[in-house]
């Protein structure tokens, strides 16, 4: 009976330390969403891929100077309020935090996710709560992307012990369109319907 409970025990710690590095970037900010199904939903602790980039970054590998490299990465809008991009390039695993950007006529201005009130058209194009619209830019040190993807998955609080984790739910949900308001969602469908996306 000792042996099973140390046993299990030392597989819950495990389980515990797998999942506490990531769980710990994902914090709560409700988003509210359009699948591409026209089904709507909200999540409060989310993350958002945005498809997988070959990003050309400068990296400085031990022993040698500053050269621009092609990475493989996957990038993410968290929760948290940031991009997070993710891969390998020809010196092993690079990790890089993008910046968003809107692009309009006037150029690309910098934005952040409080400035934010939609995005839509699959992550395509950005509103903000200027009233501003324009493409929606990731630009991964100085690398300027586009989302290829626009899946959401899901995190729920769950009691593991007498601590409240983060579990990464099993589904994907494709998108159209986000909002971090019951208001900017609904802009969110207008502009969507006006694009006739």
């Amino acid at each position: 009976m000792f042996r099973r409970r140390t046993v299990l025990l030392a597989v819950s710690l495990l389980a515990l330390i797998a999942v506490q590095p990531y769980a710990r970037s994902i914090l709560e900010k409700k988003v509210y969403y359009i699948s591409n199904t026209g089904k709507s939903g909200m999540a409060r602790f989310w993350t958002i891929y945005l498809g997988n980039h070959d990003c050309k970054i400068v990296r400085k590998a031990p022993g040698q100077s500053e050269k621009e490299i092609v990475a493989s990465m996957n990038l993410q809008l968290l929760s948290s309020g940031y991009v997070e991009g993710n891969g390998y390039g020809e010196s092993g695993k690079v990790q890089s935090l993008p910046v968003m950007e809107i692009r309009t006529a006037d150029g690309e201005h910098k934005i952040n996710i409080d400035s934010i009130l939609c995005i839509y058209d699959y992550g395509a194009k950005v509103m903000l709560h200027s009233g501003t619209v324009g493409d929606f830019v990731i630009n991964v040190e100085g690398d300027k992307k586009t989302a290829r993807k626009f899946l959401m998955r899901e995190f729920k609080l769950t009691n593991y012990y007498g601590e409240e984790i983060l579990k990464e739910g099993s589904e994907e949900t494709a998108l159209s369109a986000i909002a971090f308001s019951k208001e900017g969602l609904a802009k969110a469908k207008q502009a969507q319907a006006a694009s006739g996306q």
